[in-house]
C-alpha cells in the first residue's frame, strides 16, 4: 500500500525577512493544492525547504539520520556561484533544488547536480498587493508623509532595498552594492533628479548622499541614521507602502553585483514603473534587454535619456509587465509548485 504524501515545509520563522513571505506562499500553494502538510520531520516524506541555507540549522539537525527515504526539496535563494564553497556538502542530503533564474540552475549543472533534478520556479510577489495605482503624484506623495514640494517638477529615482549591514551600519553590504549606486547618481546632473529612498538600513547610502550632495528624500524616521542607530523594525515599510513608492517613481534602479531574484524587478514590473538593472538573478529572465545594463555608463546614459524624455519609457515599462505578470501570478506560480511536488512524489 502506498505511503499518504505529507510533505514538511521548512524555512523562515518569522523573521520579518523576504523569505517569510516565500514560505507563506509556498504554504498557500501547497495547502489550495489539496497536498498534506505535517508539522513533523518524522512524519513526512517530501521535505519542502524554502531557504536552503537553513537545512543544516540546528533544529534541522534530525534530518541527516531521518533521510532515509524521504525526499528533500531546497530552493535557492542568492546567486550560488557566491556559495560554491558549501555546496558540495548539499549534495547527500539534497534530492532537488529550485531555482528563482536561469544562471542558478546553469551553476549547479556545471557543479554536477542532475538537470532533471531541477526547477526553475522564480520568487512569488503578491500581485493584488503590487499593481500600477490612478492616484496623482501628489496624492501619493501626501499619503506617504512626503513634502510635495520636494519633489514637484523633479524626476524620481527609486531605492528601496536594505543595503547597510546591520552588524556596522556604516558599511554597505557588498551584494546590493550600493556604492555603485552612488558613483552612478554622481554623474547624473543633480538639479533634474531627487532619489527617493525607503526602508530599514540605509545608513551608507543616505550618508554618501549628504558628502556627494545628491538629492534625496527619505521616506522614513531619518533620526536613525542621524544616530547611527538600527532601524530594521522601525523603518520596515508596509508592502502597501511600498506599492505606493513604485508608483511614485519615475524609474526604479537595481545595482546589486548578486542576487538570487531580486523581487524589486518583478515589483517593479507589475507597478508598471521603469526599471534599469545589472545582469544578476533574474533579471536577464524577466526583463527587457533595455532594462540591463552592463556597466556605469550605461545607467548613466539612460537615466539621462529618461530625464529628458520620460516618454519613450513607455513601451519599455509595456514589455516588462506582459513578461512578468504572465509568470508572476499566484495561479501559475500554483501550477509550478504543483508540478514540482509531483514530479517528486513520482520520481523512483
Amino acid at each position: 500500500m502506498k505511503k499518504q504524501l505529507k510533505i514538511k515545509i521548512l524555512g523562515a520563522d518569522n523573521l520579518g525577512w523576504s523569505v517569510d513571505k516565500d514560505r507563506f506562499y509556498t504554504e498557500k500553494a501547497i495547502k489550495e493544492l489539496k497536498f498534506t502538510t505535517t508539522r513533523s520531520l518524522f512524519d513526512a516524506n517530501i521535505i519542502y525547504n524554502v531557504w536552503y541555507s537553513t537545512l543544516f540549522s540546528l533544529k534541522n539537525l534530525p534530518l541527516r539520520w531521518l533521510k532515509g527515504n524521504k525526499k528533500v526539496i531546497v530552493v535557492a535563494t542568492n546567486d550560488l556561484e557566491d556559495n560554491n564553497q558549501n555546496l558540495l556538502k548539499y549534495k547527500n542530503l539534497v534530492d532537488y533544488w529550485v531555482c528563482a533564474n536561469e544562471k542558478q540552475k546553469k551553476y549547479l549543472l556545471t557543479q554536477g547536480f542532475v538537470e532533471k533534478k531541477i526547477f526553475i520556479n522564480p520568487f512569488y510577489v503578491d500581485e493584488k498587493v503590487f499593481k500600477q495605482e490612478t492616484k496623482t503624484r501628489k496624492d501619493l506623495a501626501i499619503k506617504l508623509g512626503i513634502n510635495y514640494s520636494t519633489i514637484e517638477n523633479k524626476f524620481l529615482i527609486g531605492s528601496f532595498q536594505r543595503d547597510s549591514l546591520g552588524a556596522d551600519l556604516t558599511q554597505p553590504k557588498w551584494h546590493k552594492n550600493p556604492e555603485f549606486l552612488i558613483n552612478v547618481l554622481k554623474e547624473v546632473d543633480s538639479s533634474k533628479f531627487v532619489l527617493l529612498l525607503a526602508g530599514p538600513r540605509r545608513h551608507f547610502v543616505i550618508n554618501k548622499c549628504i558628502k556627494y550632495k545628491i538629492p534625496y528624500v527619505f521616506v522614513g524616521d531619518i533620526k536613525y541614521i542621524e544616530e547611527n542607530k538600527d532601524d530594521v523594525l522601525e523603518n520596515n515599510l508596509s508592502h502597501e507602502q511600498i506599492n505606493l513608492l513604485y508608483n511614485l517613481v519615475d524609474l526604479y534602479l537595481v545595482t546589486s553585483a548578486s542576487e538570487g531574484g531580486p523581487k524589486a524587478i518583478i515589483e517593479s514590473s507589475l507597478t508598471k514603473t521603469m526599471i534599469l538593472s545589472t545582469a544578476v538573478g533574474f533579471a536577464p529572465d524577466l526583463l527587457d534587454a533595455h532594462s540591463i545594463c552592463n556597466d556605469k555608463n550605461e545607467f548613466v546614459g539612460k537615466i539621462n535619456e529618461f530625464v529628458i524624455n520620460n516618454s519613450s519609457l513607455e513601451e519599455i515599462r509595456k514589455i516588462n509587465y506582459q513578461k512578468v505578470s504572465a509568470i508572476n501570478n499566484f495561479e501559475a506560480y500554483k501550477q509550478r509548485i504543483k508540478h514540482i511536488i509531483e514530479t517528486v512524489s513520482n520520481d523512483k
